[in-house]
């Protein structure tokens, strides 16, 4: 579980998709490779994902399209043991990422190259999700490795600290978003439009509820430390979430030319073959979120 699907989880538990008319099952995989793989099988209608797993998988055949994006700016740091005194420490160790070709790989190799290294002065290890990123950081399985509240309140304190700082520097993202193929949003119009509705209004709702969020922010997270949860918001319904949750191509440009580091199919894509930004175009006009 991540903050970034915050808006759906809310919008489930304060009843927004059954005020829309929907009645919509949430379901956890693990992994944005295998939620895509679950969304292009058809086992899933709708998933919660990053761009960069969108753009893959659209290189590779799947007919798939992103309608909403959450995250347009990096949400990461990478983080490395107290020890660590400078880039070169990073030379010939092991950097831990969620997924291959996910997001916290993107992060992860701007990070790294940010700080003056090329990428093969690393190794990059997948550890298939984000918890299980988090997990080996602080088992000392992977010397060092992107994270982002809440997950970073735990790896502080057990001594890690922040090495490069990809939020702060405001990097462009495409880092939770809503992923559909485009045959189900061509012959599902309504639904989609009463889903991102729904994820829209739940968006200033949270904004403007700070105390009636948290409850819902510690279930889904299954986070019980106020502190993480209260920096979590802070962060993510306060400084990156925007109320319509518009695809930019400038954001999408740059991360595929991120992503084309370690993907060459991706490189030269027509971002807007991946992108509809009707839905939300459309509940703008509607003045959905006020």
């Amino acid at each position: 579980m991540t903050p970034a699907n915050l808006a759906p989880f809310y919008a489930k538990e304060k009843g927004f998709f059954l005020k829309n008319g929907l009645d919509v099952d949430l379901s956890l995989i693990d992994g944005g490779g295998k939620a895509m793989a679950a969304l292009i099988g058809n086992s899933v209608d709708i998933a919660q994902l990053g761009g960069t797993e969108t753009m893959s998988a659209y290189v590779g055949g799947g007919d798939v399209q992103a309608v909403t994006l959450f995250v347009p700016v990096s949400p990461w740091v990478l983080m490395a043991p107290a020890s660590y005194t400078g880039p070169t420490d990073l030379r010939g160790k092991t950097v831990g990422v969620a997924s291959k070709g996910g997001s916290s790989e993107v992060a992860a190799i701007q990070a790294v190259e940010r700080l003056g290294l090329k990428l093969t002065d690393v190794t990059v290890l997948p550890t298939g999700s984000v918890a299980n990123l988090t997990a080996a950081m602080l088992a000392n399985q992977v010397y060092a490795g992107p994270g982002h509240p809440p997950d970073t309140a735990a790896l502080f304190k057990a001594g890690y600290k922040v090495i490069m700082d990809l939020a702060a520097q405001k990097v462009p993202a495409v880092e939770n978003c809503t992923i559909v193929t485009k045959k189900y949003a061509s012959e599902h119009k309504d639904v989609m439009q009463k889903y991102v509705d729904s994820l829209v209004q739940s968006i200033v709702a949270m904004k403007k509820d700070k105390a009636g969020t948290l409850p819902v922010m510690q279930k889904l997270l299954n986070v019980s430390d106020q502190d993480a949860l209260s920096e979590t918001y802070d962060y993510y319904v306060t400084q990156i979430f925007p109320i319509y949750p518009e695809l930019t191509l400038d954001a999408w440009s740059y991360s595929r030319d991120e992503l084309a580091k370690t993907n060459a199919a991706v490189k030269g894509l027509d971002v807007s073959k991946v992108i509809d930004n009707s839905f939300v175009k459309n509940a703008q006009d509607r003045k959905v979120g006020g």
